[in-house]
């Protein structure tokens, strides 16, 4: 009797043609990816991407982009930074949107669904190493890419862009966790320590490089000869990445992208008043203690809007009634959402959660959280009229058509001042009426797209409030042993993806401290003897007695008495306030409050 030996790799690739053909094969065959890995040795990624048709397009190593990533490191100014990613750009062996992503570190728009557990468990898989030799790690270098680097052994490179690029992108369609801790982790044994640093950093969404994507589209425009506010623009209009890839096309095709109902528009940002920034008459708003919303209008059709571009129509429907009163064929109206009382007083912040939070509900439940809490909204600025784009109108202008086609009761009130004193007077009444504070626009200004400006400043009392970021819990002791008892928060860089601390909170009652543990175990990424270190995802609006200057925080500034007056589930870490600001509300509050 003759035995029959089992075909190898090589014998199936010759009977078959090509890696790619024997993935498929296996598979018809009834071999899971995990079989063929174990049993073929084929790394498990390439796996995936055989099983998604992947055909490379060039053999362009992942060690060259690395290598950029490195020199972008070493670089301190935004000018060094750009004229680097402006050589990158002009390579001609990669596609301009592989370019642009990786330089953008978004390799993809969909969630990945990739967290710090996740990359603990592929280096643990990867390497061998024991879990909590990866937290001992993360705790003293505080970065898993650098943890990586680390743990990863040294190798010649092999890996190719197209490679990395596409297992990344592919990652949304691993629904299992421990498919997604074998694709990673198979990607990180056949990286370079270098590789295996940024791959970890693409996973999630850091690059750790010092640059925004302001710096990005400036090295885009410089490379095409188009006006950056243009390239600006039409990425705010289309997206990020669709708008940089056009830049090619010339700034007459960039001209011709045009806003429409539907599609949604980053908002324009206040910056903190600064009176030298006014310029009079200025008009002066209510600031309303609601939530952003963007209505968009065509026809029968209604979309709403978030701040960040989270559909509402389904949860606010008496908000889509409203849109369907205006006076236009179509239009894009920027406003406030507020709750209010039955005597139609404004309601707390916390009130809206009820509307807003969670974004989908059951028919049931939303009309009975519809009769507890009732809507309205206070229209600001309109954007587009009846397939006329009014961005570039002074303010003074856009408020004529604002005025013609929202009707007065949706209408943010609001008078124009001559003169600072005219405005403090406004601002005492917005107080007395238990207003958040106001905002004042210049009445000259356009409308710019996804930009904080000084054109827009606003104003709040309490020597304005800080949103800041929860990076860690602190253990109670005595009546709180058990709970945490306080809770570190911090600011942003500016510019750089940085977290400095400024102060402890403790204003909480132990039911909401309570409530919130849950949340911060489910975040927490490393502890020492004082308590655990939390990813940065609870925003918090905080204020404060005084700003002192102190060696004790990292930002150089502490918060004296600060107190949490609401947690904002409405912004990201991307959008809470930066140590500049900071540094100015330190130097402001001595001339808006003298020391008597």
């Amino acid at each position: 009797m003759t035995l029959v030996r089992p075909p190898t790799l090589r014998d199936l690739i010759k009977a078959y043609g090509s890696i790619e053909e024997v993935v498929k094969h296996l598979i018809n065959s009834g071999f899971t990816p995990e079989d063929i890995s174990w049993k073929f040795k084929l790394p498990y990624y390439l796996i995936r991407l055989y099983m998604e048709g992947f055909k490379p397009r060039s053999r362009v190593l992942f060690s060259t982009v690395t290598k950029v990533y490195d020199r972008l490191a070493l670089l301190r100014s935004r000018r060094g930074k750009e004229t680097e990613l402006l050589k990158f750009f002009k390579r001609e062996d990669l596609s301009l949107d592989v370019k642009v992503r990786l330089a953008l570190g978004r390799i993809t728009d969909e969630n990945l669904k990739i967290g710090e557990g996740i990359i603990e468990k592929a280096l643990c898989a990867a390497t061998g190493v024991a879990p909590k030799r990866v937290r001992d790690l993360f705790i003293d270098y505080g970065e898993y890419g650098e943890v990586a680097s680390m743990l990863i052994r040294p190798k010649e490179p092999k890996l190719t862009v197209d490679e990395v690029y596409e297992a990344i992108r592919i990652i949304p369609k691993l629904e299992r966790v421990y498919e997604r801790v074998l694709h990673i982790s198979s990607l990180l044994q056949n990286s370079t320590p270098d590789e295996a640093r940024y791959i970890v950093r693409l996973l999630l969404n850091d690059l750790k490089l010092g640059y925004r994507q302001e710096t990005v589209t400036s090295a885009i425009a410089r490379l095409y000869g188009v006006p950056a506010e243009l390239l600006e623009r039409v990425s705010a209009i289309i997206g990020l990445v669709e708008g940089l890839t056009m830049a090619p096309k010339g700034e007459a095709e960039l001209s011709k992208i045009r806003i429409r109902p539907g599609q949604f528009l980053k908002p324009q940002l206040a910056h903190i008043y600064d009176p030298d920034k006014v310029s009079y008459p200025a008009r002066v708003e209510y600031k309303y203690d609601g939530s952003r919303l963007q209505i968009h209008r065509w026809g029968s059709q209604v979309r709403l809007f978030s701040r960040r571009g989270i559909e509402k129509s389904s949860t606010l429907p008496e908000v889509v009634d409203i849109a369907m009163g205006f006076k236009a064929q179509s239009c894009i109206v920027d406003c406030e959402v507020i709750a209010v009382g039955e005597d139609g007083t404004f309601l707390p912040f916390q009130y809206l959660l009820e509307r807003t939070v969670p974004r989908e509900l059951p028919t049931e439940e939303l009309r009975e959280r519809m009769r507890k809490v009732r809507l309205t909204i206070k229209a600001f600025d309109i954007l587009y009229l009846n397939g006329v784009v009014l961005l570039d109108m002074p303010l003074r202008e856009r408020r004529r058509f604002l005025l013609e086609v929202v009707p007065a009761e949706y209408l943010a009130e609001g008078v124009d001042c001559e003169d600072e004193v005219a405005l403090m007077r406004f601002y005492n009444e917005a107080l007395k009426r238990g207003l958040e504070g106001v905002i004042v626009k210049d009445l000259n200004s356009p409308y710019e797209l996804g930009r904080r400006t000084y054109t827009w400043l606003k104003i709040k009392p309490e020597r304005d409030t800080v949103d800041c970021v929860i990076v860690k819990a602190l253990y109670g002791k005595g009546k709180r042993a058990g709970l945490y008892s306080s809770f570190l928060m911090a600011v942003r860089d500016p510019k750089e993806r940085k977290l400095y601390t400024i102060g402890k909170v403790s204003n909480l009652p132990d039911e909401v401290m309570a409530s919130l543990s849950s949340k911060l175990e489910r975040i927490k990424i490393g502890e020492d003897k004082e308590g655990i270190y939390v990813k940065p995802m609870i925003v918090a609006e905080v204020t404060y007695q005084e700003i002192q200057e102190t060696d004790e925080y990292t930002s150089g500034y502490a918060l004296r008495v600060p107190k949490i007056i609401r947690f904002r589930e409405d912004k990201t870490v991307e959008e809470i306030d930066d140590v500049d600001k900071l540094r100015r509300l330190y130097e402001l509050q001595y001339e808006r409050y003298p020391v008597k």
